[in-house]
């Protein structure tokens, strides 16, 4: 290779191995060569020479496939890059997961660990991974006082900015369906719409929030309970798009129309927001972004700091789910 480039083969090492030292212009030239002769480095050689494992890992145990699928899609672009591969880690049980990761670090030889939620906001696992000083990094979560670095969107902040929307278009009966109660995306996205609530000189009536499992039968289960309310809500606020597909089915149930009698948003921007009828509002947070900067920050590309915190925003995709309450 470093004779086809007609470079020194330190300089093939170091493009190979995205490391510096080499001017823009050789890095072009060898990259080049590379796509032309078709060359693959071999990962278990790089391995033993940097004495690195070249494998990141990825614990999940979300019960969004979707969620998991963009994940997973954010960080092996990035990984495969970079020269490395991802493995992807199902946590079982949330009493075990501290012991459960660090049997699958031990064995896999992984250089680091990306946490994502709910995984990332359990502070018992994260203290206790803390203690094996593996490279490690959050996506999602809370901040919390551990030298983990923490990679995050503002979800309530998107939570007060849809509420606003709804408050300004003269909805006042507005509720809110999150996940379970102790949830951190609960947590904040129901502190968003108190937030804009009472910027608008609103209340929320404990009868108008729900909480389900982020899974479509509880939203089902909660939109339901909402629905047959003697004075139901205008506009219910899900946190996230299973819950608000829910919504949907038990308001078609009770020939409640959306949006003319009912306005419904999520969160996630999943594919099923634009598969509904008519089609959700929804948060779009994101997840790739989140996941490939993770990837750089334990390749070491992007310093990753002890317990800093990065910060991406959130996006409101508005469809045709929210409309002027009783628009007919």
């Amino acid at each position: 290779m470093a004779k086809l480039a007609g470079v020194s083969k330190k300089s093939v090492s170091r493009v190979l191995n995205n490391e510096s030292g080499v001017s823009d212009k050789t890095r072009k030239h060898i990259q080049k060569i590379i796509r032309d002769v078709g060359y693959e480095p071999d990962r278990r050689a790089r391995a033993l020479a940097n004495a690195r494992s070249l494998l990141l890992g990825v614990a999940y145990n979300n019960r969004n496939p979707n969620y998991v699928l963009q994940i997973l899609k954010g960080a092996q672009m990035a990984a495969n890059g970079r020269g490395y591969e991802i493995v992807m880690h199902s946590v079982g049980s949330d009493l075990d997961a501290a012991d459960e990761l660090i049997r699958f670090m031990r064995r896999s030889g992984c250089d680091g660990l990306i946490l994502t939620p709910p995984l990332s906001e359990s502070a018992t696992l994260i203290a206790a991974l803390a203690e094996q000083n593996w490279p490690s990094v959050r996506i999602a979560g809370d901040n919390a006082d551990f030298p983990v670095p923490q990679i995050r969107y503002n979800d309530r902040t998107a939570a007060l900015t849809l509420t606003n929307q709804l408050a300004k278009l003269g909805h006042t009966r507005i509720a809110f369906i999150g996940g379970p109660a102790n949830a951190g995306p609960t947590m904040r996205r129901l502190a968003g719409v108190r937030d804009a609530l009472s910027l608008n000189g609103l209340a929320i009536d404990d009868e108008m929030i729900r909480y389900g499992g982020f899974t479509f039968e509880s939203g089902q289960e909660a939109g339901n309970d909402l629905l047959t309310l003697t004075n139901k809500a205008t506009a219910i606020i899900c946190a996230n798009d299973e819950m608000a597909a829910g919504v949907f089915h038990s308001a078609a149930k009770l020939g409640i129309r959306i949006p003319e009698e009912l306005s419904v948003t999520g969160f996630d921007d999943s594919p099923v927001a634009s598969q509904l009828w008519p089609p959700l509002t929804s948060v779009r947070q994101p997840v790739q972004d989140m996941t490939s900067l993770a990837v750089a920050m334990l390749t070491g590309d992007i310093t990753r700091k002890a317990g800093a915190v990065q910060q991406f925003d959130a996006e409101i995709v508005e469809r045709s789910s929210v409309s002027i309450p009783g628009n007919k």
